[in-house]
């Protein structure tokens, strides 16, 4: 948890650019990301010795990707998109020079096979070419663990990539379920909706429900995965993990158990 909120700290302080504050809100650092790249660096066989550089240019990479997809046609004025645009070139920027010292050109190629991997599942995502709920859940999970996954393919711990897919398409998914729930929208149950049921208009309840049942048959499955993953995850991960698995009532529930 130390480590985590240095690395946190780190990485905020790069973000920070006092022009760019004025106009546009703080990105967010995901700690759901840093906890996966240090669990992954702690298991890797001949972590780099910079292994912070390592992770720090990864998350930047993340948060450039990230504030660019806050850019909409509506909604801000011109000069507010501009400026995230400008702020999401200004963090890929930290992270090529951040990579460029310590001369690992290896994994730069490896970043822009992941940034490119991420940004054709987002078009397959939002022009809704995806013809089967396998390959849509696919792509969300690629968009949310490609660079994770190279990061492991570098360190030579591809088990770590896998368990991070699982992990953050878990987390997606709960994030898009609920938002269904309780809105009505998700990106993903629309284009769910979209290969379902491709001539409805208006979803039925029924069939909302089978969307619903579909979504929840791939957190089942996500749940499984992580929790058969031939890994030790620390304690800190382990517990995040239950908590996206079965919520805080899981905890307690066990703690209460325990006692």
């Amino acid at each position: 948890m130390v480590k985590l909120a240095s690395l946190k700290e780190q990485i905020e302080r790069l973000l920070n650019h006092s022009y760019l504050r004025e106009h546009v809100p703080a990105p967010a650092v995901d700690e759901d990301r840093l906890l996966l790249a240090l669990s992954m660096f702690a298991d890797a066989p001949a972590a780099p010795n910079e292994s912070d550089r390592y992770i720090i240019a990864m998350m930047l990479v993340q948060i450039a990707l990230d504030t660019h997809d806050e850019v909409t046609d509506s909604g801000d004025d011109l000069k507010t998109r501009q400026l995230i645009v400008l702020a999401g070139d200004l963090y890929s920027g930290l992270y090529y020079e951040l990579l460029a010292r310590s001369g690992d050109i290896a994994l730069i190629r490896l970043f822009a096979e992941a940034i490119r991997d991420i940004n054709e599942q987002k078009v397959r995502l939002y022009e809704k070419s995806s013809e089967r709920i396998e390959t849509l859940f696919a792509a969300v999970g690629t968009i949310e663990s490609a660079l994770l996954a190279k990061l492991a393919d570098r360190m030579a711990v591809p088990q770590w990539g896998q368990f991070a897919y699982h992990y953050l398409l878990l987390r997606r998914l709960l994030q898009e379920r609920e938002s269904f729930v309780g809105t009505g929208t998700s990106v993903l149950f629309e284009q769910m909706a979209h290969i379902a049921f491709p001539r409805a208009k208006v979803l039925t309840n029924e069939q909302q429900r089978y969307l619903l049942r579909l979504c929840n048959r791939y957190i089942d499955h996500c749940k499984e995965a992580l929790f058969t993953a031939k890994l030790l995850p620390n304690d800190v991960l382990a517990l995040r993990v239950t908590e996206l698995s079965g919520g805080f009532s899981a905890i307690a529930k066990k703690t209460v158990e325990e006692g």
